[in-house]
């Protein structure tokens, strides 16, 4: 279970600042996707969760409050930061078999699904990773601890939509819950039973079911049949299932939100 209490925090840097604000969420023995455009705080609330930066308000994890909690070994993240453990691909593979489990078959059978040659790739340093071999690579060893919990930022991008399709049945297969953040609308039409939340300058609506999201419309202005409200640029909004507006399933990506509203 993951339990989000009243979660606020905030970022500063070069004078700038960022605030997420009042989350709350419940996840039981589900898996649900975060959706929103870069620089929402979808990577932002995800190191939270897996206790990278500190926050006010509470984060439970199968209910112990996040700060108490000591070698958690169900949980597993595709955060680079959690990777920095070793040069290369094939030492922090080896340290992870016996720091947490990973199944080097497991791990090894992931590559060749992607048509990716393991014995090139693993004796390449991790920084010096192309974008998408290094998220590949991330995902591959968090999903390669069978872990119970999964949290996954952005999992898909900079990977070719072959290839996504692949690391979806992955995340499918493989974790009893946890939260997948990601801008790319396409790859929800594979988990339609998914909950969605849409996370919007640094707050989080929903959540509402990823079909019935895909198959609903933008319209400005609050509605009373709308399945979700959310605010843009102090603008209200709402998602209505009736047709007009834009289509939310024909963005593709939510990059796209704030040039067509």
């Amino acid at each position: 279970m993951i339990e989000l209490r009243n979660v606020s925090l905030t970022l500063r840097s070069e004078g700038n600042e960022f605030r997420i604000k009042n989350v709350d969420m419940m996840l039981k023995e589900e898996k649900a996707v975060i959706i929103g455009p870069n620089g929402s705080g979808k990577t932002t609330l995800i190191k939270a969760i897996a206790g990278l930066i500190p926050y006010d308000g509470e984060i439970f994890i199968d209910g112990m409050e996040l700060r108490k909690i000591r070698g958690f070994l169900e949980f597993s993240t595709n955060l680079p930061e959690a990777y920095k453990i070793a040069i290369s691909v094939k030492d922090t593979l080896k340290l992870l078999v016996g720091l947490k489990g990973v199944d080097e078959e497991v791990f090894y059978d992931f590559l060749k699904r992607l048509n990716i040659n393991p014995q090139e790739l693993i004796r390449k340093p991790l920084h010096s990773l192309s974008a998408g071999q290094s998220v590949i690579v991330r995902t591959a060893l968090a999903l390669s601890s069978k872990p119970r919990i999964i949290l996954l930022d952005e999992p898909f991008e900079n990977v070719d939509p072959a290839r996504r399709l692949i690391i979806v049945e992955m995340i499918r297969e493989y974790g009893k819950e946890g939260l997948i953040a990601t801008h790319e609308l396409d790859i929800l039409k594979k988990v339609p039973n998914y909950k969605a939340y849409i996370m919007i300058e640094g707050a989080l609506y929903g959540p509402v079911k990823v079909e019935d999201l895909l198959n609903s419309s933008i319209v400005e202005g609050e509605q009373k049949e709308a399945i979700l409200t959310i605010e843009v640029l102090k603008r209200k909004y709402s998602i209505i299932k009736e047709r007009g507006g834009i289509k939310f399933g024909e963005l593709g990506s939510l990059n796209r939100l704030y040039g067509v509203l």
